[in-house]
């Protein structure tokens, strides 16, 4: 290996090891909070037929926060994104 090898950057390594936690963390949890809404209309029925306000029932307020849960880890991976362009940056350096 040379000296200029990416295995020896120390910048390129905290980018990977950066961008390797980052992306298990996101994706463990949105399959958590995406399957939960299935699972619970499968087995707690009960629970997301509760009414909340009126005629919204849990079901539909947990259905909703999933769309939210979609635009806030969009937003999360846009900052996220613009440390790992730094650590880019640094690795190429």
């Amino acid at each position: 290996m040379t000296a200029h090898s990416p295995t020896r950057n120390a910048a390129y390594a905290r980018l990977i090891a950066a961008r390797n936690s980052f992306t298990v963390t996101m994706t463990v949890t949105f399959l958590a909070l995406y399957l939960l809404l299935p699972l619970l209309a499968g087995y707690n029925r009960p629970l997301m037929a509760t009414k909340v306000m009126g005629n919204i029932t849990f079901g539909y307020v947990l259905a909703f926060l999933e769309f939210i849960m979609g635009w806030a880890m969009a937003w999360i991976y846009v900052v996220k994104a613009r440390e790992f362009d730094r650590l880019a940056e640094e690795a190429r350096a």
